[in-house]
């Protein structure tokens, strides 16, 4: 694992399927398909953590914390290994190389390629237009 980039990781929408989207703080859904697969890769060159709107919450962090470990355990046992993954989770914002969320714009320095209108109309991955 290199601890030398952060890939910060969201939560809802990125590994949790988030399916119902927001349902009072409970995580309902399963991971995201591929999810731990591509893990096994990703954590040769960065060090993954995850960061959500939860994580500023105490409970929320334990939730994603023990979710988490639900699921890979499940999927462990489907493959019917102990594959090691690492992940680490943020009380705040990380200062990470790069992140992946669903809900965000990649801003290339023109204010004007962002046209509020459109912004305005955004769906996520996960939600049929």
């Amino acid at each position: 694992m290199s601890g030398d980039k952060i890939l910060c990781l969201d939560f809802d929408g990125v590994i949790h399927s988030y399916e119902n989207g927001w349902q009072g703080g409970v995580i309902y859904g399963t991971v995201t398909p591929g999810f731990f697969e591509w893990c096994l890769e990703a954590q040769k060159h960065f060090l993954l953590v995850i960061y959500s709107s939860r994580s500023k919450d105490h409970g929320g962090l334990m939730a994603m914390q023990h979710w988490l470990g639900r699921q890979l355990e499940e999927w462990r046992s489907s493959r019917g290994d102990l594959v090691s993954l690492n992940f680490a989770f943020a009380h705040e914002k990380p200062a990470a190389f790069l992140i992946i969320d669903d809900r965000a714009i990649q801003f290339t320095g023109d204010w004007s390629k962002l046209d509020p209108a459109k912004l305005a109309d955004f769906k996520p991955w996960n939600v049929t237009p």
